[in-house]
């Protein structure tokens, strides 16, 4: 893989996340009655989008504006809003899973210094995957 590939894969997994914390913020009001549920999952995409933000500041990388991904996460929450909870945790826990497999292979790609941050990476996507399956079991 070249640096090229790698660093654009860093940046658009940056940008997923902060476009991931506005996703779960807005879909708030179309859940209320989950909204503990939906702030944890902001809180965790936020402290991921963090993590992240050091390997985008050491490859100099240039993210779109906070204020384009958060209308990115906006949007696709609002396209989203209408399904039912459950329908919402199951499709997510199938589409998420694509997401650990991509972020496993970034682990093996990037350079030891970075492994701590690429390590959070996937297990980030682990812990949402977990929490939406117990969404699903309750």
């Amino acid at each position: 893989m070249t640096t090229a590939n790698y660093t654009s894969q860093i940046l658009a997994a940056y940008e997923g996340e902060v476009a991931g914390a506005a996703y779960f913020d807005a879909l708030t009001p179309s859940f209320p009655e989950k909204s503990a549920f939906l702030e944890r999952c902001t809180a965790l995409e936020r402290a991921t989008a963090s993590q992240l933000s050091a390997l985008v500041r050491k490859y100099q990388l240039l993210p779109r504006s906070q204020a384009t991904l958060e209308e990115r996460g906006a949007l696709d929450a609002r396209m989203e809003s209408s399904r039912g909870w459950g329908d919402l945790m199951r499709q997510s826990v199938t589409s998420y899973a694509q997401y650990i497999g991509q972020f496993k292979a970034l682990e093996t790609l990037g350079p030891a210094e970075d492994q701590a941050v690429l390590a959070a990476l996937t297990a980030h996507e682990v812990q949402l995957i977990e929490w939406m399956r117990a969404e699903t079991a309750s």
